[in-house]
């Protein structure tokens, strides 16, 4: 395959490859190869059926209630979140959620970010009115049933049981 890249991109490429010591060739290989799922994941399917697991899961973690989902056309998705910021656990299902969806370890790193969203507060309200979460994959194609999986892994369990919360420090 021949494939011509924009000069500034090219240049980019060819300094990132060389401060890495390998070919352009390897290096461009080894950053498609990171973000490519294999053959067999590449199908909406997976997130036709993982969605709706993933916001069932969701849909049970205290204080959390999801407002929309959906995919796009390039094999994306996300998940809305509201979180009762009343909710005396609030601010530990952000800390675990931040956790396992951002940042686990560098060797289990999920594709996947967790983060807040907003209008703009001058043109409407606080926190508790008009802050929402999303949870987004990085990559396309990566099953939503999976990251339900992981999460259940790790947070609580079950996860809708509040004494199995950690909320000593409030």
């Amino acid at each position: 395959m021949d494939l011509e890249l924009p000069s500034k991109l090219h240049k980019a490429l060819e300094r990132e490859a060389s401060d890495a010591g390998r070919s352009l060739h390897a290096h461009v290989i080894e950053k498609l190869e990171s973000v490519t799922p294999p053959i067999e994941a590449v199908t909406r399917d997976v997130i036709t059926a993982g969605l709706p697991k993933l916001v069932a899961f969701l849909s049970r973690v205290p204080g959390v209630e999801v407002l929309s989902s959906d995919s796009t056309p390039d094999a994306f998705w996300w998940v809305k979140l509201n979180l009762d910021l009343d909710h005396s656990l609030a601010w530990h299902v952000v800390q675990e959620l931040g956790f396992v969806l951002n940042y686990i370890s560098l060797e289990e790193q999920l594709p996947t970010v967790f983060k807040p969203v907003s209008p703009p507060p001058y043109m409407n309200g606080g926190p508790k009115d008009f802050l929402s979460w999303i949870i987004e994959p990085t990559h396309n194609y990566i099953d939503p049933a999976w990251i339900a999986e992981a999460l259940e892994g790790r947070l609580p369990e079950p996860v809708e049981d509040l004494a199995q919360w950690d909320s000593d420090d409030e």
